[in-house]
C-alpha cells in the first residue's frame, strides 16, 4: 500500500518531467532564470521562512499555555487554538478584506497565513506534551534548574520533533497556498502559476515555475531531519504532576492569547455575519444543500483512504526504518508543495494518456486529495506510532502473533487518537481544498468550497457569504475533533490537581 501511495505521489513529478522534457532545456533555462522567477523566489521564500517562524512560536506557545500551566480557563483558550483549521485561508483573507479594503501585500498574507496555519504546530505540540512526563521538569526545576532552563533542557527535546513537523506542514501550506495571496495581491510561486495555465496555451513558464517551487521544497524535506532531532522516548507510565502556577504572568499570557483569538476569529466572523445578513435571504437552499453533502462526501472519503495509506506508510517508516522506507516518506512529502492545480493537470495529463476512464470521476478527485494531503496524516500518525513501545510488538510475537495481528491488536489501539486525527485532519484540509476541486470535479457537481470561489471571482460577496459560514460551521467539526483528545487530557489533569490538593 505504500508503494501505491508512493506512485500516485510521484505523478506531479512525471508530469513535469514530460512537460519540461518536451519544452527543451533552453526555453526551461530561459524561463527560470528571468528576473520575474528570482522576485517570485524571494517572496514565496520569505512568505514561507515568516510563516514558518512565528506559526512554531504561536503555536508551541499556546500548547505549554493550554497543557503545562493553571491558567484559568485554559480548556477554553484549547479550544480557540484550534478553530482557525476550520476557516480556508482564502476564506480568512476574504474576510479581512471585506473589512479592510487595502489589506494587502506580504503582512497582510504573512498574517493570514500564520493564523490558518500555528494551529497544526499547537496540535502536534500539545499531543507531544500529553504524552510526555511532566514529573522530569519538575525534578528538573528540584535541581535548581530555572524554568527557560528546564525548556530548553528538557521541555524542548521532547517535544521538538512534533514542532518541526507542525512547522513543517506550515511551511509547506504555504509554499503551495493560492487563494489566500491571489485575494491580498501577493505575487508568489502559485499565484504565478496558475496565472500562466489561464492566460497562455503555452505551459512552459508554469512548469517552469513548480520545477523550482519543487526543488525548494527538496531543500526543506534535506533540512527537515536535522530540524526535527531524535524523537525521545517515553516511558508508557507517564507521570502527571501539578501544573505550573503563572502568577504574574498570567493575566499577559491571557492577554496575548486572547488577542490572537480575536484576530484569527472574531474579526473574519464579524465581516461574515456582515455579508451574511445579506446573502442568506438571497440563498438558493438546494443549492447550498446540494453543496454541503457533496462537501461531506468527498471529505470523508479523503480522510478514509488518507488514514489507510498514512497508517501503511507510517508503520513502515517507523517499525522499518532503512533508507528504502526514509526515500518513500521523503518521496510522498515531495509533492505536498506542488500547487493543487499542477497535481489537476498532471491527472488530466495521465488519466487521459493511460485510463480515460477515470477522467471527470469522483475516483480522481479522491486521488488528488491522496496526493495532496497524505504527508498531513503521516505527520498526525508517525509520532503516536513511534511512541507505542516496540517491546509489546516483541510480546505480541513471542505469543504467536503476525505483523498484521500485531498491528491491529497492539500498534493501531495505542495510537488510535494519533491515526483519528490524522483522518480528521486530512478531512479537515478536503474540506477547504479549492484548485485540484475545480479542475476534476464532475460536471455539475459543485462543494462548498467550488460554489464559494465562484461567487467571489466575480465580487459576488453577498452570495458567497452563506457558502463561506456553512463552511467554516462545518470544518469546525475535524477542528473540535482534532483538539478533542488535548482538551479531554488536560481536565483528567485538572481532577488529579483537585485531588492532590485535598491530599
Amino acid at each position: 500500500m505504500a508503494v501505491v501511495a508512493v506512485s500516485a505521489s510521484i505523478a506531479p513529478l512525471v508530469y513535469l518531467y514530460v512537460r519540461l522534457s518536451e519544452f527543451g532545456i533552453d526555453k526551461v533555462l530561459a524561463q527560470t532564470l528571468r528576473a520575474r522567477s528570482f522576485e517570485l523566489l524571494g517572496n514565496s521564500v520569505l512568505l514561507t521562512l515568516a510563516v514558518a517562524i512565528t506559526a512554531i512560536s504561536i503555536g508551541s506557545f499556546q500548547a505549554w499555555l493550554t497543557v503545562r500551566t493553571s491558567i484559568p480557563g485554559r480548556s477554553a483558550f484549547a479550544v480557540l487554538a484550534a478553530l482557525p483549521l476550520a476557516m480556508p485561508s482564502y476564506v480568512s483573507a476574504y474576510a479581512f478584506a471585506a473589512l479592510m479594503p487595502d489589506f494587502k501585500g506580504f503582512w497582510a498574507a504573512w498574517l493570514v497565513l500564520t493564523i490558518g496555519t500555528a494551529p497544526y504546530v499547537y496540535l502536534a505540540v500539545s499531543a507531544a506534551l500529553v504524552r510526555s512526563d511532566a514529573a522530569t521538569e519538575e525534578v528538573a526545576r528540584s535541581l535548581g534548574l530555572g524554568r527557560w532552563r528546564v525548556f530548553t533542557k528538557v521541555t524542548w527535546p521532547s517535544i521538538r520533533p512534533a514542532a518541526i513537523s507542525g512547522a513543517m506542514l506550515s511551511a509547506l501550506y504555504t509554499l503551495s497556498d493560492f487563494g489566500a495571496v491571489s485575494i491580498l495581491s501577493f505575487d508568489t510561486f502559485t499565484r504565478a502559476i496558475y496565472n500562466a495555465y489561464r492566460s497562455s496555451f503555452d505551459r512552459s513558464a508554469a512548469a517552469s515555475l513548480a520545477a523550482i517551487l519543487v526543488a525548494i521544497t527538496i531543500v526543506l524535506l534535506v533540512a527537515e531531519p536535522w530540524l526535527r532531532g531524535k524523537i525521545v522516548p517515553t516511558d508508557s507510565r507517564v507521570r502527571k504532576t501539578s501544573l505550573i502556577h503563572l502568577g504574574w504572568f498570567a493575566p499577559i499570557a491571557a492577554t496575548a492569547a486572547l488577542t490572537w483569538a480575536a484576530l484569527g476569529i472574531l474579526v473574519p466572523t464579524i465581516s461574515l455575519v456582515r455579508w451574511n445578513l445579506v446573502g442568506l435571504s438571497q440563498a438558493d437552499a438546494g443549492e447550498l444543500g446540494r453543496a454541503l453533502v457533496n462537501s461531506i462526501s468527498y471529505a470523508l472519503a479523503g480522510g478514509l483512504v488518507a488514514a489507510i495509506f498514512g497508517i501503511a506508510v507510517s508503520v513502515l517508516v517507523v517499525r522499518f526504518r532503512s533508507k528504502i522506507t526514509i526515500a518513500l516518506d521523503r518521496t510522498i512529502w515531495l509533492t505536498h508543495a506542488v500547487p493543487g492545480i499542477v497535481v489537476a493537470l498532471s491527472l488530466v495529463f495521465i488519466s487521459n494518456r493511460l485510463v480515460p476512464q477515470l477522467y471527470q470521476t469522483s475516483a480522481l478527485v479522491i486521488i488528488a486529495y491522496l496526493i495532496l494531503f497524505l504527508p498531513n496524516a503521516v505527520a498526525a500518525m508517525q509520532t503516536p506510532i513511534s511512541q507505542a513501545p516496540k517491546a509489546l510488538d516483541e510480546v505480541a510475537a513471542s505469543l504467536g502473533a503476525t505483523r498484521l495481528e500485531t498491528l491491529k491488536r497492539v500498534v493501531i489501539p495505542i495510537a488510535g487518537p494519533g491515526i483519528l486525527a490524522g483522518a480528521a485532519l486530512v478531512a479537515l484540509s478536503v474540506l477547504k481544498e479549492l484548485p485540484a476541486t475545480l479542475m476534476l470535479r464532475e460536471t455539475g457537481v459543485e462543494t462548498l468550497a467550488t460554489r464559494l470561489w465562484n461567487e467571489t471571482s466575480v465580487s459576488s460577496f453577498a452570495a458567497a457569504a452563506p457558502y463561506a459560514l456553512i463552511l467554516v460551521l462545518v470544518a469546525g467539526i475535524p477542528a473540535w475533533l482534532l483538539n478533542r483528545q488535548v482538551r479531554q487530557s488536560m481536565f483528567n489533569q485538572v481532577d488529579l490537581d483537585r485531588r492532590l490538593e485535598r491530599e
